[in-house]
């Protein structure tokens, strides 16, 4: 799908990188690259510490296996895995961010394709009844578009991962997030926002499943 048609601005237009310490960025403590957060931490190395804590330990908690795959249980990951860190957890962002020289689907745009994309995975009968390496197909085609979308102002990587693995299950799979290194799935987000090309991000999965 064109940039264009995710919300995000064409190369020649991107917004301004609102990641890097904006002095409009109401998500950053002013004058830094720090993001507001609960335990009112300053440093950012210590507040990236306390993330992780908090994340591995939400990680640990049980959800319910039936999670919807909707926007409604998207949004619930992210507030159940920063719940801790961030009182916007669970919430769009409501500022434009880039990584790079991308920009993601732009704020105002951010629940429409939300909706356009879970409505598209229903429709294909949220992947049920797919071989391992059809499934794998489809399921990075819709990770690397809500990549796209990158709706959360921090934690979007690890909702996509453990909202794979939801999908995953309810589809039929089993999938072990083990097996995926963050770091390799940063770099097959980075190939398909910038190429369009998800091959990257289907053979992760494919290799993280369980067969």
């Amino acid at each position: 799908m064109p940039q264009a048609d995710r919300g995000v601005l064409p190369p020649s237009t991107f917004e301004p990188d609102t990641c890097g310490g904006m002095s409009d960025d109401p998500y950053l403590y002013p004058g830094t690259d720090v993001l507001r957060n609960i335990a009112g931490i300053r440093d950012p190395a210590a507040l990236e510490q306390f993330e992780r804590m908090a994340v591995l330990q939400r990680s640990r908690e049980e959800l319910p296996d039936a999670v919807d795959i909707s926007v409604a249980g998207y949004r619930m990951i992210h507030r159940h895995l920063f719940q801790d860190v961030y009182d916007w957890a669970g919430q769009d962002r409501t500022v434009n961010i880039s990584k790079g020289e991308h920009t993601f689907c732009l704020a105002p745009y951010i629940g429409v394709h939300l909706q356009q994309r879970f409505a598209a995975i229903a429709s294909e009968n949220g992947l049920k009844n797919l071989s391992t390496p059809q499934f794998a197909a489809r399921a990075a085609h819709h990770i690397c578009e809500l990549n796209a979308v990158h709706p959360f102002r921090e934690g979007n990587g690890r909702v996509q991962r453990l909202f794979l693995k939801f999908l995953t299950a309810q589809a039929g799979h089993c999938l072990n997030l083990q097996y995926i290194r963050p770091e390799a799935w940063l770099e097959a987000s980075k190939e398909s926002f910038g190429t369009g090309d998800c091959r990257l991000m289907q053979a992760i999965i494919a290799d993280a499943i369980i067969t």
